[in-house]
């Protein structure tokens, strides 16, 4: 389903915001602490959650990739994920970009503020050309969207903050997963009737 390029851009400024308050609240002795997301240092979460930006510079600047065409984001998160490695792959990147962030507030505000510029300068059309296929800004920017939302999520729940997000930002983040989802179980557990599966989760 394709989304409405206003309501995406002001889910992907709402979050960046959210982000940066919540980056903002991380105390010094948490950094470099584990158990965010597993075994993963929030230090290491918040590289991961830059990427959300990072990936648009990147892809943008890329060579066109034509031999698939996505049609929406939730094309490409099926792309995205037919790979078995691909969690593997994210988690090394994030190891690696975790080294590398040294000043992590600062380095946020500077990439968001970048990227944010770049996102307001070009066309909802504009094709970016991704690892998994070519794929309309609008429709990418949406699946930054999910990623920027569940990460500021996992990060406020690592640091001890309150889990909050933008209601701007959870429409988008709900309007792609629900299309990921089993419609039927997802019904019955949203109206009470059964719950979901353990461990159950869209993104694999």
């Amino acid at each position: 389903m394709l989304q409405h390029p206003a309501a995406v851009r002001a889910a992907f400024d709402e979050g960046a915001d959210t982000l940066l308050r919540t980056l903002r609240a991380i105390t010094p002795e948490l950094w470099d602490r584990r158990g965010a997301l597993g075994e993963w240092t929030t230090r290491e979460l918040a590289a991961h959650t830059l990427r959300a930006f990072l990936t648009i510079e990147g892809y943008l600047a890329a060579a066109p990739h034509t031999d698939r065409i996505l049609g929406d984001a939730a094309e490409y998160y099926g792309a995205a994920l037919s790979d078995p490695t691909v969690h593997q792959g994210v988690a090394a990147r994030a190891r690696q970009a975790g080294r590398q962030l040294i000043d992590p507030v600062g380095e946020a505000e500077a990439t968001i503020e970048q990227v944010r510029a770049l996102v307001a300068a070009t066309p909802d059309d504009e094709p970016v050309n991704t690892f998994a296929g070519q794929i309309t800004l609008i429709e990418y920017l949406a699946t930054r969207v999910v990623e920027l939302g569940v990460h500021t999520l996992d990060l406020q729940r690592a640091t001890g903050q309150p889990a909050e997000l933008h209601a701007d930002t959870t429409a988008v983040v709900l309007s792609v997963l629900v299309q990921l989802a089993s419609p039927v179980p997802l019904v019955l557990a949203l109206t009470g009737r059964a719950p979901l599966p353990d461990g159950y989760n869209v993104l694999g």
